[in-house]
């Protein structure tokens, strides 16, 4: 369960997060489109749990990341997230009319405009992370990271579980292999920007947003009952953690984190 320490420093990060997406979505212009700007505002702000982000920043301070690249890179995956909430709640999709315990984007401002917000809110994610870089290098660092936000959409990551889940076909690994894990993935990338690092403590930060990912599924699907046994769930779990070895000491806000997922998956 989450510890009194540990909830006010997710709640600090959490804030730090809400105000920089608030600023990088004011300063979007959106001219002649308020429908869109205002549905795009309201598919980020105000509700969600910013677990990415917070995994991002949690990965960035166990290995040095470099704070602002960090957090361009920790927004990013939010706003990544949020357009893809918008498009799985669409009627061709999942057809849902709630999310997070209120209307869903499309059932508050029409189809249309859902469908325009989620298309600028990745244009934003992508343009974001580089806007206003004038350092030749760590403008190099940010496009190779920019390249890895658009991938994240194709169809061997996001599209493609969304695919899969639309056909109902593939395991409850398998679909969080492709739905979710890319984006705990690109969130753990974000939090090496900046980074020095040897090559083993790199793939080991990397692997382990992954399998949060693939951990916070199978969580989620126990939650929902559409995982009956925990035994794969627990399995995860000790492989997840078994990752942080390799950062000693240093791991223990991740480490923290997961006792939460696991403290959920009691709840």
């Amino acid at each position: 369960m989450v510890t009194s320490d540990l909830a006010v420093t997710l709640e600090a990060q959490k804030l730090m997060v809400e105000g920089t997406l608030r600023e990088v979505l004011r300063g979007e212009r959106c001219d002649g489109a308020s429908g869109v700007a205002g549905a795009m505002e309201y598919a980020v702000l105000g509700c969600g749990q910013r677990l990415r982000p917070l995994l991002a920043l949690r990965v960035g301070s166990m290995v040095s990341g470099e704070c602002d690249l960090v957090l361009r890179g920790a927004v990013a995956v939010e706003l990544l997230h949020c357009a893809s909430l918008v498009v799985d709640d669409l009627p061709c999709m999942d057809d849902d009319a709630f999310r997070r315990g209120r209307p869903a984007v499309h059932r508050k401002f029409g189809e249309s405009n859902a469908l325009l917000a989620a298309f600028s809110l990745v244009a934003l994610a992508a343009r974001q992370t580089v806007e206003g870089i004038r350092d030749r290098f760590v403008l190099e660092t940010m496009v190779a990271f920019q390249q890895k936000v658009l991938q994240v959409l194709d169809c061997n990551n996001l599209v493609g579980g969304q695919a899969m889940d639309l056909a109902d076909g593939g395991s409850s690994r398998k679909l969080a292999e492709k739905k979710t894990a890319p984006l705990f993935a690109l969130a753990a990338r974000a939090g090496v920007l900046g980074a020095t690092l040897d090559p083993l403590e790199r793939q080991a930060a990397l692997r382990f947003g992954h399998e949060f990912g693939v951990a916070y599924q199978l969580m989620d699907d126990l939650a929902d009952g559409e995982l009956r046994l925990r035994a794969p769930f627990e399995s995860q779990m000790r492989r997840t953690r078994e990752i942080l070895e390799v950062f000693g000491s240093r791991g223990a806000g991740l480490k923290e984190m997961l006792d939460n997922l696991y403290g959920k998956s009691l709840a």
